[in-house]
Protein backbone atom coordinates (compact mmCIF):
# COMPACT_ATOMS: atom_id res chain seq x y z
CA UNK A 1 0.00 0.00 0.00
CA UNK A 2 1.06 4.03 -0.54
CA UNK A 3 0.95 6.54 1.60
CA UNK A 4 -1.41 8.81 0.43
CA UNK A 5 -0.83 12.01 -0.54
CA UNK A 6 -2.45 14.64 2.05
CA UNK A 7 -1.43 17.76 0.97
CA UNK A 8 -4.52 20.02 0.02
CA UNK A 9 -4.73 23.03 -2.22
CA UNK A 10 -4.50 22.94 -5.93
CA UNK A 11 -1.57 22.62 -8.49
CA UNK A 12 -0.72 25.63 -10.27
CA UNK A 13 1.70 25.87 -13.52
CA UNK A 14 5.45 26.77 -12.54
CA UNK A 15 5.38 30.79 -13.11
CA UNK A 16 8.16 31.72 -15.65
CA UNK A 17 11.15 33.46 -14.29
CA UNK A 18 10.67 37.00 -13.08
CA UNK A 19 12.89 39.30 -15.35
CA UNK A 20 14.68 41.86 -13.45
CA UNK A 21 12.64 45.66 -12.71
CA UNK A 22 12.36 47.81 -15.46
CA UNK A 23 12.63 51.88 -14.05
CA UNK A 24 9.16 53.83 -14.92
CA UNK A 25 9.80 57.29 -15.61
CA UNK A 26 7.81 59.45 -12.90
CA UNK A 27 4.37 60.55 -13.93
CA UNK A 28 2.99 64.05 -14.75
CA UNK A 29 0.84 63.55 -11.46
CA UNK A 30 0.85 61.32 -8.70
CA UNK A 31 -1.78 60.52 -6.27
CA UNK A 32 -0.64 59.96 -2.97
CA UNK A 33 -3.32 58.62 -0.55
CA UNK A 34 -3.61 59.43 3.11
CA UNK A 35 -3.73 55.99 4.04
CA UNK A 36 -2.12 53.20 2.47
CA UNK A 37 -2.37 50.37 5.03
CA UNK A 38 -4.47 48.80 7.63
CA UNK A 39 -4.92 51.70 10.34
CA UNK A 40 -5.52 55.47 11.00
CA UNK A 41 -6.07 58.25 8.08
CA UNK A 42 -2.95 60.37 7.94
CA UNK A 43 -3.89 64.18 8.16
CA UNK A 44 -2.63 66.56 5.30
CA UNK A 45 0.63 68.50 6.07
CA UNK A 46 0.37 70.61 2.82
CA UNK A 47 -2.33 72.61 0.96
CA UNK A 48 -3.23 73.39 -2.63
CA UNK A 49 -0.71 75.65 -4.48
CA UNK A 50 1.83 74.59 -2.31
CA UNK A 51 5.37 73.77 -3.18
CA UNK A 52 6.86 70.60 -2.14
CA UNK A 53 10.25 68.78 -3.13
CA UNK A 54 10.82 64.80 -3.09
CA UNK A 55 10.55 62.96 -0.05
CA UNK A 56 8.91 65.82 2.05
CA UNK A 57 6.16 65.28 4.65
CA UNK A 58 2.30 65.50 2.97
CA UNK A 59 0.58 63.47 5.52
CA UNK A 60 1.29 62.09 9.52
CA UNK A 61 -0.68 60.86 12.27
CA UNK A 62 -0.17 60.92 15.86
CA UNK A 63 -1.75 57.53 15.78
CA UNK A 64 0.52 54.51 16.29
CA UNK A 65 -1.23 52.37 13.62
CA UNK A 66 -0.69 55.11 10.87
CA UNK A 67 2.63 55.27 8.46
CA UNK A 68 3.65 59.11 7.19
CA UNK A 69 3.14 59.70 3.45
CA UNK A 70 5.87 61.38 1.65
CA UNK A 71 6.25 63.13 -1.51
CA UNK A 72 7.30 60.96 -4.50
CA UNK A 73 8.27 63.73 -6.97
CA UNK A 74 8.81 67.15 -6.54
CA UNK A 75 6.35 70.10 -7.73
CA UNK A 76 3.25 72.45 -6.73
CA UNK A 77 0.57 70.22 -4.91
CA UNK A 78 -2.36 70.51 -7.26
CA UNK A 79 -5.47 69.57 -5.00
CA UNK A 80 -6.78 67.34 -2.02
CA UNK A 81 -9.19 64.96 -3.30
CA UNK A 82 -11.08 61.63 -2.48
CA UNK A 83 -10.15 58.79 -4.64
CA UNK A 84 -9.80 54.93 -4.32
CA UNK A 85 -7.18 52.86 -2.69
CA UNK A 86 -6.94 49.09 -4.06
CA UNK A 87 -9.13 47.75 -1.59
CA UNK A 88 -12.19 49.84 -2.65
CA UNK A 89 -12.32 52.69 -0.05
CA UNK A 90 -12.89 56.12 -0.85
CA UNK A 91 -9.83 57.76 1.42
CA UNK A 92 -8.03 61.46 0.83
CA UNK A 93 -5.27 61.86 -1.16
CA UNK A 94 -3.03 64.65 -2.23
CA UNK A 95 -2.47 65.26 -6.21
CA UNK A 96 1.01 66.56 -6.86
CA UNK A 97 2.05 67.63 -10.58
CA UNK A 98 5.29 67.11 -11.15
CA UNK A 99 7.68 69.44 -12.34
CA UNK A 100 10.27 66.99 -13.48
CA UNK A 101 13.15 68.24 -11.31
CA UNK A 102 13.51 65.76 -8.59
CA UNK A 103 15.03 67.90 -5.97
CA UNK A 104 14.87 66.35 -2.57
CA UNK A 105 14.07 68.31 0.48
CA UNK A 106 16.96 69.24 2.69
CA UNK A 107 15.06 67.96 5.92
CA UNK A 108 14.39 64.49 4.41
CA UNK A 109 17.95 63.01 6.50
CA UNK A 110 16.52 60.04 8.88
CA UNK A 111 19.90 59.39 10.49
CA UNK A 112 23.55 58.40 9.43
CA UNK A 113 23.72 56.18 7.25
CA UNK A 114 24.72 52.06 7.82
CA UNK A 115 25.91 50.89 4.71
CA UNK A 116 27.06 47.38 6.61
CA UNK A 117 25.03 44.43 8.70
CA UNK A 118 28.30 45.05 11.24
CA UNK A 119 26.81 48.19 11.83
CA UNK A 120 23.24 47.72 11.85
CA UNK A 121 23.91 44.96 14.52
CA UNK A 122 25.39 47.85 16.95
CA UNK A 123 22.47 50.22 16.53
CA UNK A 124 19.60 49.74 19.22
CA UNK A 125 16.78 48.35 18.14
CA UNK A 126 14.71 50.70 18.91
CA UNK A 127 16.61 53.08 17.11
CA UNK A 128 16.56 51.46 13.66
CA UNK A 129 12.47 50.91 14.49
CA UNK A 130 12.12 54.89 15.00
CA UNK A 131 13.87 55.17 11.64
CA UNK A 132 11.52 52.89 9.82
CA UNK A 133 8.33 54.65 11.22
CA UNK A 134 9.52 58.03 10.03
CA UNK A 135 10.13 56.27 6.90
CA UNK A 136 6.64 55.36 6.49
CA UNK A 137 7.57 51.68 5.83
CA UNK A 138 4.34 49.63 4.90
CA UNK A 139 4.27 45.77 4.64
CA UNK A 140 3.32 44.90 0.77
CA UNK A 141 0.08 43.59 0.85
CA UNK A 142 -3.74 45.12 0.69
CA UNK A 143 -4.37 46.50 4.09
CA UNK A 144 -1.15 45.28 5.22
CA UNK A 145 0.23 46.72 8.82
CA UNK A 146 2.94 49.49 8.84
CA UNK A 147 6.09 48.07 9.07
CA UNK A 148 6.75 49.59 12.56
CA UNK A 149 3.48 47.89 14.08
CA UNK A 150 4.41 44.42 12.52
CA UNK A 151 7.62 44.55 14.29
CA UNK A 152 6.85 46.27 17.44
CA UNK A 153 5.93 43.09 20.08
CA UNK A 154 2.52 42.80 20.85
CA UNK A 155 0.73 45.38 23.65
CA UNK A 156 -0.72 42.42 25.37
CA UNK A 157 -1.24 38.79 25.08
CA UNK A 158 -4.15 37.53 23.40
CA UNK A 159 -6.43 35.14 25.50
CA UNK A 160 -7.05 32.74 23.32
CA UNK A 161 -3.20 31.66 23.51
CA UNK A 162 -3.97 30.27 26.67
CA UNK A 163 -6.42 27.40 25.64
CA UNK A 164 -3.72 26.24 22.50
CA UNK A 165 -1.12 25.13 24.84
CA UNK A 166 1.17 27.89 23.45
CA UNK A 167 3.17 29.82 25.61
CA UNK A 168 1.60 33.01 26.13
CA UNK A 169 4.59 35.73 25.70
CA UNK A 170 6.84 33.09 22.83
CA UNK A 171 10.30 35.85 22.59
CA UNK A 172 10.94 35.73 18.69
CA UNK A 173 13.74 33.25 17.51
CA UNK A 174 12.94 32.99 13.98
CA UNK A 175 13.17 35.49 11.13
CA UNK A 176 12.10 34.21 7.92
CA UNK A 177 12.39 36.48 4.36
CA UNK A 178 10.21 35.27 1.48
CA UNK A 179 11.14 35.90 -2.24
CA UNK A 180 8.19 32.92 -3.04
CA UNK A 181 5.40 35.17 -4.15
CA UNK A 182 2.27 33.88 -2.92
CA UNK A 183 0.11 34.07 -6.24
CA UNK A 184 2.11 34.05 -8.85
CA UNK A 185 2.46 34.96 -12.17
CA UNK A 186 2.70 37.54 -9.71
CA UNK A 187 6.11 38.04 -8.71
CA UNK A 188 7.91 41.27 -7.41
CA UNK A 189 9.65 39.32 -4.72
CA UNK A 190 11.38 37.28 -7.20
CA UNK A 191 12.27 40.05 -9.53
CA UNK A 192 14.23 41.38 -6.27
CA UNK A 193 16.68 37.99 -6.25
CA UNK A 194 20.21 39.58 -7.52
CA UNK A 195 19.17 42.93 -7.82
CA UNK A 196 20.67 44.91 -4.92
CA UNK A 197 22.42 42.16 -2.38
CA UNK A 198 23.82 45.13 0.03
CA UNK A 199 19.74 46.39 0.59
CA UNK A 200 19.13 42.89 1.46
CA UNK A 201 21.89 42.02 3.82
CA UNK A 202 21.47 45.55 5.60
CA UNK A 203 17.75 45.17 5.81
CA UNK A 204 17.69 41.78 6.66
CA UNK A 205 20.86 42.66 9.84
CA UNK A 206 17.98 45.42 10.77
CA UNK A 207 15.12 42.84 10.97
CA UNK A 208 16.74 40.21 12.66
CA UNK A 209 18.17 43.55 15.45
CA UNK A 210 14.67 44.56 15.72
CA UNK A 211 13.08 41.31 16.22
CA UNK A 212 15.76 39.51 18.28
CA UNK A 213 15.79 36.71 16.03
CA UNK A 214 18.81 34.91 15.85
CA UNK A 215 18.02 32.23 12.95
CA UNK A 216 17.28 33.45 9.89
CA UNK A 217 15.81 31.52 6.87
CA UNK A 218 16.05 33.32 3.68
CA UNK A 219 13.16 31.20 1.54
CA UNK A 220 13.85 31.36 -2.02
CA UNK A 221 11.74 29.84 -5.37
CA UNK A 222 13.08 26.29 -6.26
CA UNK A 223 15.64 26.58 -8.86
CA UNK A 224 17.11 29.94 -7.79
CA UNK A 225 20.88 30.55 -8.15
CA UNK A 226 21.33 30.92 -4.36
CA UNK A 227 25.60 31.43 -4.36
CA UNK A 228 25.33 35.66 -4.50
CA UNK A 229 22.96 35.13 -1.80
CA UNK A 230 24.52 32.71 0.20
CA UNK A 231 28.18 34.96 0.09
CA UNK A 232 26.40 37.90 1.59
CA UNK A 233 25.41 36.54 4.80
CA UNK A 234 26.97 39.19 7.05
CA UNK A 235 26.59 39.07 10.79
CA UNK A 236 23.83 36.78 10.67
CA UNK A 237 24.65 33.55 9.26
CA UNK A 238 21.38 32.81 6.44
CA UNK A 239 19.71 28.99 5.83
CA UNK A 240 18.52 29.16 2.36
CA UNK A 241 15.36 26.73 1.93
CA UNK A 242 14.21 26.12 -1.81
CA UNK A 243 10.01 26.04 -1.95
CA UNK A 244 7.82 25.05 -4.92
CA UNK A 245 5.72 27.69 -6.18
CA UNK A 246 3.62 25.64 -7.95
CA UNK A 247 1.46 23.87 -4.71
CA UNK A 248 -1.14 26.53 -3.99
CA UNK A 249 -1.91 28.22 -1.32
CA UNK A 250 1.48 26.91 0.54
CA UNK A 251 3.54 30.20 0.46
CA UNK A 252 1.52 32.09 2.31
CA UNK A 253 2.27 33.26 5.29
CA UNK A 254 1.46 30.50 8.03
CA UNK A 255 2.14 27.59 5.81
CA UNK A 256 5.14 29.06 4.71
CA UNK A 257 5.92 28.97 8.76
CA UNK A 258 4.84 25.25 9.17
CA UNK A 259 7.06 24.23 6.63
CA UNK A 260 10.43 26.05 7.03
CA UNK A 261 9.73 25.56 11.09
CA UNK A 262 7.48 22.47 12.01
CA UNK A 263 5.53 25.32 13.92
CA UNK A 264 1.72 25.63 13.62
CA UNK A 265 0.27 29.06 13.60
CA UNK A 266 -2.51 29.46 16.09
CA UNK A 267 -6.15 29.82 13.37
CA UNK A 268 -8.17 32.36 12.84
CA UNK A 269 -6.78 35.43 14.70
CA UNK A 270 -2.85 33.93 15.11
CA UNK A 271 0.09 35.11 13.47
CA UNK A 272 3.79 33.94 12.66
CA UNK A 273 4.76 36.29 15.91
CA UNK A 274 2.63 34.30 18.14
CA UNK A 275 4.94 31.02 17.55
CA UNK A 276 8.24 33.20 17.96
CA UNK A 277 8.74 33.88 14.08
CA UNK A 278 8.61 37.07 12.16
CA UNK A 279 8.01 36.63 8.54
CA UNK A 280 8.66 39.63 5.61
CA UNK A 281 8.42 39.57 2.37
CA UNK A 282 11.78 40.81 0.21
CA UNK A 283 10.61 43.82 -1.04
CA UNK A 284 9.85 45.13 2.74
CA UNK A 285 13.47 43.52 3.41
CA UNK A 286 14.83 45.17 0.80
CA UNK A 287 12.81 48.58 1.60
CA UNK A 288 14.73 48.49 4.87
CA UNK A 289 17.99 48.19 3.55
CA UNK A 290 17.61 51.32 1.47
CA UNK A 291 16.22 53.28 4.02
CA UNK A 292 18.70 52.91 6.76
CA UNK A 293 21.73 52.93 3.48
CA UNK A 294 20.59 56.27 2.02
CA UNK A 295 19.39 57.78 5.15
CA UNK A 296 15.93 58.81 2.85
CA UNK A 297 12.34 57.39 2.63
CA UNK A 298 11.69 54.87 -0.05
CA UNK A 299 9.36 56.83 -2.85
CA UNK A 300 8.99 53.65 -5.30
CA UNK A 301 7.59 50.26 -5.79
CA UNK A 302 8.63 47.48 -6.75
CA UNK A 303 5.20 46.47 -9.13
CA UNK A 304 4.51 43.33 -11.23
CA UNK A 305 2.09 43.57 -14.17
CA UNK A 306 0.90 39.48 -15.10
CA UNK A 307 -1.75 38.56 -17.57
CA UNK A 308 -2.78 39.63 -20.69
CA UNK A 309 -0.66 42.36 -21.50
CA UNK A 310 1.54 42.72 -24.88
CA UNK A 311 4.24 43.22 -22.32
CA UNK A 312 4.24 41.67 -18.87
CA UNK A 313 6.87 43.13 -16.44
CA UNK A 314 7.97 43.97 -13.48
CA UNK A 315 8.45 47.77 -12.92
CA UNK A 316 10.01 50.29 -10.42
CA UNK A 317 7.21 52.33 -10.36
CA UNK A 318 6.93 55.91 -8.55
CA UNK A 319 4.08 56.09 -5.17
CA UNK A 320 1.18 57.64 -6.76
CA UNK A 321 1.31 56.80 -10.02
CA UNK A 322 -1.92 55.76 -11.76
CA UNK A 323 -2.14 51.78 -12.69
CA UNK A 324 -3.32 52.54 -15.73
CA UNK A 325 -0.35 53.79 -16.57
CA UNK A 326 1.43 51.04 -15.28
CA UNK A 327 -0.37 48.96 -18.03
CA UNK A 328 0.24 51.58 -20.99
CA UNK A 329 3.66 50.40 -20.17
CA UNK A 330 3.24 47.28 -20.51
CA UNK A 331 1.70 47.43 -23.94
CA UNK A 332 -1.80 47.68 -22.50
CA UNK A 333 -4.37 45.35 -22.05
CA UNK A 334 -6.99 43.62 -23.64
CA UNK A 335 -9.50 45.49 -26.78
CA UNK A 336 -12.17 44.06 -24.45
CA UNK A 337 -11.02 44.46 -20.92
CA UNK A 338 -12.16 42.01 -18.12
CA UNK A 339 -11.05 42.42 -14.51
CA UNK A 340 -8.30 44.21 -13.43
CA UNK A 341 -6.52 42.50 -10.33
CA UNK A 342 -4.57 44.02 -8.00
CA UNK A 343 -2.29 40.73 -6.02
CA UNK A 344 -2.58 37.71 -8.16
CA UNK A 345 -5.26 35.65 -9.59
CA UNK A 346 -6.63 33.61 -7.22
CA UNK A 347 -6.30 36.27 -3.93
CA UNK A 348 -6.17 39.78 -5.24
CA UNK A 349 -8.95 42.24 -5.26
CA UNK A 350 -10.28 43.64 -8.70
CA UNK A 351 -10.86 46.98 -8.87
CA UNK A 352 -13.09 48.98 -10.87
CA UNK A 353 -11.14 52.22 -11.34
CA UNK A 354 -7.78 51.55 -13.28
CA UNK A 355 -6.53 55.20 -12.32
CA UNK A 356 -6.39 53.85 -8.32
CA UNK A 357 -2.98 54.90 -7.57
CA UNK A 358 0.22 52.58 -6.60
CA UNK A 359 0.60 52.30 -3.01
CA UNK A 360 2.98 50.87 -0.36
CA UNK A 361 0.65 48.17 -0.08
CA UNK A 362 0.36 47.09 -3.80
CA UNK A 363 2.82 44.57 -5.38
CA UNK A 364 1.15 44.05 -8.55
CA UNK A 365 -1.93 43.41 -10.97
CA UNK A 366 -3.28 40.58 -13.15
CA UNK A 367 -5.09 41.58 -16.68
CA UNK A 368 -8.00 39.42 -17.32
CA UNK A 369 -9.78 39.65 -20.88
CA UNK A 370 -13.81 39.54 -20.60
CA UNK A 371 -13.76 35.93 -22.51
CA UNK A 372 -11.48 35.03 -19.70
CA UNK A 373 -13.38 36.05 -16.93
CA UNK A 374 -15.59 33.65 -14.87
CA UNK A 375 -18.87 34.24 -14.95
CA UNK A 376 -20.66 32.75 -11.48
CA UNK A 377 -23.70 31.23 -11.57
CA UNK A 378 -26.79 30.58 -9.18
CA UNK A 379 -26.64 27.09 -9.17
CA UNK A 380 -26.96 24.69 -6.27
CA UNK A 381 -24.72 22.90 -4.97
CA UNK A 382 -24.17 19.65 -6.55
CA UNK A 383 -22.29 17.95 -3.66
CA UNK A 384 -19.32 16.62 -5.47
CA UNK A 385 -16.72 17.01 -2.97
CA UNK A 386 -14.38 18.80 -5.08
CA UNK A 387 -14.06 21.22 -2.55
CA UNK A 388 -13.94 19.71 0.59
CA UNK A 389 -10.81 17.94 -1.21
CA UNK A 390 -9.15 20.89 -2.29
CA UNK A 391 -9.10 23.34 1.26
CA UNK A 392 -5.98 23.44 2.68
CA UNK A 393 -7.47 24.22 6.05
CA UNK A 394 -9.77 21.20 6.37
CA UNK A 395 -13.04 22.95 5.76
CA UNK A 396 -16.18 21.97 4.46
CA UNK A 397 -16.61 24.68 1.97
CA UNK A 398 -19.92 22.79 0.28
CA UNK A 399 -21.85 23.44 3.93
CA UNK A 400 -20.22 26.93 4.79
CA UNK A 401 -21.55 28.32 1.32
CA UNK A 402 -24.46 27.24 1.56
CA UNK A 403 -25.27 28.61 5.09
CA UNK A 404 -23.70 31.86 4.31
CA UNK A 405 -25.69 32.00 1.40
CA UNK A 406 -28.62 31.82 3.41
CA UNK A 407 -27.96 34.03 6.00
CA UNK A 408 -27.14 31.51 8.51
CA UNK A 409 -24.00 33.22 9.58
CA UNK A 410 -23.60 31.87 13.45
CA UNK A 411 -23.77 28.30 12.34
CA UNK A 412 -21.23 28.69 9.45
CA UNK A 413 -19.22 30.10 12.25
CA UNK A 414 -19.90 26.81 14.34
CA UNK A 415 -18.65 25.11 11.64
CA UNK A 416 -15.39 26.99 11.91
CA UNK A 417 -16.00 30.00 8.85
CA UNK A 418 -13.33 32.48 10.54
CA UNK A 419 -10.58 29.70 9.48
CA UNK A 420 -11.14 30.07 6.12
CA UNK A 421 -7.94 31.85 4.42
CA UNK A 422 -9.85 33.54 1.34
CA UNK A 423 -7.54 31.27 -1.10
CA UNK A 424 -9.41 30.44 -3.57
CA UNK A 425 -9.15 27.34 -4.20
CA UNK A 426 -12.82 25.95 -3.63
CA UNK A 427 -14.13 28.62 -6.50
CA UNK A 428 -11.21 27.40 -8.54
CA UNK A 429 -12.09 23.79 -8.73
CA UNK A 430 -16.10 23.79 -8.31
CA UNK A 431 -17.76 22.66 -11.30
CA UNK A 432 -21.23 24.32 -10.59
CA UNK A 433 -18.85 27.56 -10.72
CA UNK A 434 -20.88 28.98 -7.40
CA UNK A 435 -19.06 32.38 -6.06
CA UNK A 436 -17.82 30.35 -3.05
CA UNK A 437 -15.32 32.79 -2.04
CA UNK A 438 -17.68 35.74 -2.02
CA UNK A 439 -20.51 33.94 0.25
CA UNK A 440 -17.50 32.94 2.55
CA UNK A 441 -15.63 36.45 2.72
CA UNK A 442 -19.43 38.05 3.30
CA UNK A 443 -20.26 35.47 5.39
CA UNK A 444 -17.10 36.34 7.72
CA UNK A 445 -17.81 40.37 7.71
CA UNK A 446 -21.37 39.42 8.81
CA UNK A 447 -20.12 37.27 11.93
CA UNK A 448 -17.53 39.78 13.05
CA UNK A 449 -20.19 42.68 12.47
CA UNK A 450 -23.14 40.50 14.64
CA UNK A 451 -20.24 40.17 17.14
CA UNK A 452 -19.61 44.04 17.45
CA UNK A 453 -23.24 45.17 18.21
Amino acid sequence: MKLANLLKGIRLPRPPAAAPPVDLPAPEKVYLPLRQHRGAVAQAKVEPGEQVALGQVVGASEEFESATVQATVSGVVEAIVETVDPAGQKVPAVVIKNDGADAWAEDTALGESLTDPAGVKGTRPSRLLKRLREAGLVRAQVEGRPLHVDLSPPMAPQSYLYMTGIPVVRPVDTLIISAVDADPPVCPNQSCLGQSIEELSVGVAALARISGAKRVILALPSGSDTAAIAAMAGPYEWEIASVSQTAYPFATDNFLVQSLTGREVPTPYGEPKDVGVVLQPMISAMDVGKVLMSGRPVIDRIFSVAGEVKNPQTFRVRLGTPISEVLAAAGGGPSRPGKIIVGGPMMGLAIFDPATPVTRETEGVFVQSAAKVVAYADHPCIHCGRCVAACPVNLIPSELGKLCEFRMYEQAADMDLMNCIECGCCAYVCPAKRPMVHFLRHGKTEVLAGRME
